[in-house]
């Protein structure tokens, strides 16, 4: 089950009947189509969809449900003569004016027709196990304990597109009858007509008519270059994360909407010029229209200095070509959020190539039998899911950054923008790297040699190694960094320049046997960098490098991560608060 699958027509889009919306108000022609001998029903109880749990063959990977439908004729005949199983004096729930009327089914032409049947429940399960269309599929096993209630959600993943797009169509239809049984303008109760799809004032004065709600709420994935933004919903399990949505305020457009809600919770700005529509959803859970938008963030900029770096030529590299074709290089990166935790309870910039990485590794939770996502890693919303469409969609573009160096052997040349040294590169780079150990980093600057069309690049990168003793760096360690740094830019002929460097430990993500799934406390992930060293005790002296800069680099790779920098802004800075968490943290 995918959004699109190759026919154009999203996931709970009701794609299966021919709604003929036009026979609705249509009486005479209503009871013709529930007494056709093809009529079919779609039996719900309590607002739970029955449904039958299905053989899976290869034709038909990931079906697991169906619903169980029922002749109406038989569920009819069945009852002809049975006393309801509720209160005495209740209405008959197959009678024909509390039949819902959805269209005609394309496969076959059936007229289908939805119901609410918890009064006569046993009834509509002997039909049902009396229903070849649904014995057929059963395959071992008695039909009876094959058939289930379900949340029209939750299952709807599991059955095949038309199964889904019926399932849910009908169960929005049925809540919305339920919620809506008076007159909101004098209080009398309503009279449910034109098949289910209107609801009318029975006070002959009044007469107000009601049809089905509809609520438009805007999906949108924010990018800077090649970031995404995604956040986490504080009802969500740890680890799953999703596109930005909210609701529609009236007199707004969903341009402004898609603005607003963005701001609102996660702090970014977005520039209005870039909000482009991609495609629609029904979420009919209870009654959504997910309208999907992408929308582009202007990213923060940091040109790094020529006064922060020890210059260095390896050999075969040409210092002299690298400093005529240029003397800076300029990093872009994605704004911090600011987030309202009322709204969210985290969200973070998501590299492309990360996030391709991490598609189709792990499920929801709550639909993959509770399987915790791994601290680290990260959980999208199913195929079926207007949001993993639009992350999808995004990660099989290419990247910003290659851009006029899509070239083959340009593409082959680009070394990792964080790597490990000996031999890592970032796709076998640990996503949660041993805790509590030291590490010594290094900020390097790759020149790249000339490719097919002839232009050179210019690649900011981080390189990082476990320290020798375990402790602070040495010079011996940053020593043999440097030289594994000389030695990659060497292979590839790129000249480099090593920028400043200094001690990086990763800490956290031991999670007790003890702990509950989505315990927040005992999951979360730090990276706590000592940028640039003063020659302390066994320690080395290293340039320091812009913190913003460092920050960019490691969360491309560690998106993860919280990342804490003891006395990042020291002497001079503006960061007020980063001075006392130096002040607390410092070794």
């Amino acid at each position: 089950a995918v959004f699109d699958g190759g026919v154009g027509v999203p996931f709970f889009a009701l794609s299966d009947a021919d709604r003929a919306s036009e026979l609705r108000a249509d009486t005479e022609a209503i009871l013709a189509a529930s007494r056709d001998q093809r009529a079919i029903l779609l039996p719900f109880v309590s607002g739970r969809a029955l449904v039958v749990a299905v053989d899976e063959d290869g034709s038909r990977p990931g079906v697991r449900f169906a619903p169980a439908e029922v002749r109406l004729r038989d569920v009819r005949r069945s009852a002809e003569g049975h006393e309801g199983e509720g209160d005495e004096g209740d209405e008959d729930p197959l009678a024909f004016e509390r039949l819902s009327f959805l269209g005609f089914r394309e496969e076959d032409g059936a007229p289908v027709f939805a119901a609410e049947v918890k009064r006569c429940e046993s009834l509509v399960r002997e039909a049902v196990a009396r229903n070849p269309a649904v014995t057929g599929r059963v395959g071992r096993g008695a039909v009876d304990e094959a058939i289930v209630t379900k949340d029209a959600k939750s299952v709807g993943p599991e059955m095949s597109r038309k199964d889904a797009g019926l399932v849910a169509a009908a169960a929005s239809l049925l809540r919305w009858q339920r919620n809506t049984r008076f007159c909101q303008k004098c209080g009398s109760p309503v009279k449910i007509v034109k098949s289910g799809h209107k609801a009318q004032c029975a006070n002959s004065d009044c007469r107000a008519p009601y049809y089905p709600t509809l609520m438009p709420a805007v999906l949108t994935l924010c990018t800077c270059g090649d970031y995404a933004l995604l956040g986490r919903n504080s009802k969500w399990p740890r680890g799953f994360y999703s596109c930005l949505a909210g609701f529609v305020d009236q007199s707004e457009s969903l341009e402004q909407a898609v603005a607003r809600e963005v701001l609102e919770e996660s702090g970014v700005v977005i520039d209005p010029s870039t909000v482009r529509y991609v495609t629609s959803q029904p979420w009919p859970f209870p009654c959504q229209l997910m309208v999907g938008f992408r929308a582009e963030v202007a990213p923060k900029r940091v040109t790094v200095s020529d006064a922060v770096c020890d210059a260095r030529t390896p050999p075969g590299g040409s210092r002299r070509t690298y400093e005529e074709d240029a003397q800076s290089c300029e990093v872009s990166f994605p704004p911090t959020p600011t987030l309202d935790i009322a709204e969210l309870r985290d969200a973070r910039w998501f590299h492309r190539d990360w996030l391709r990485a991490q598609l189709g590794k792990h499920v929801d939770p709550r639909e993959g039998g509770g399987r915790e996502i791994p601290v680290g890693e990260i959980a999208l919303p199913g195929r079926h899911a207007l949001a993993r469409f639009l992350v999808e969609q995004w990660c099989d573009e290419p990247n910003a950054e290659r851009d006029g160096s899509s070239s083959a052997d340009s593409v082959a040349l680009t070394p990792p923008s964080v790597a490990m040294t000996g031999g890592h590169d970032c796709e076998s780079l640990p996503l949660v790297p041993t805790t509590n150990r030291s590490f010594a980093f290094r900020v390097v600057e790759m020149n790249l040699p000339a490719g097919s069309n002839g232009g050179r690049r210019i690649i900011t990168a981080l390189r990082f190694s476990p320290t020798g003793g375990g402790g602070a760096p040495t010079v011996n360690d940053h020593a043999r960094l440097d030289a594994a740094c000389e030695a990659e830019a060497g292979r590839i002929g790129a000249s480099l320049r090593l920028l400043g460097g200094g001690q990086m430990c990763f800490r956290g993500g031991e999670i007790s046997e003890s702990a509950e799934i989505d315990d927040e406390d005992e999951a979360s992930l730090l990276i706590v960098l000592r940028n640039g060293g003063g020659g302390d005790a066994g320690g080395a002296e290293t340039p320091r490098v812009d913190p913003e800069l460092v920050r960019a680099l490691v969360r491309r790779a560690y998106p993860m991560h919280d990342i804490l920098i003891p006395g990042a802004f020291e002497g001079g800075g503006d960061g007020t608060t980063e001075q006392g968490l130096a002040r607390r943290y410092q070794y």
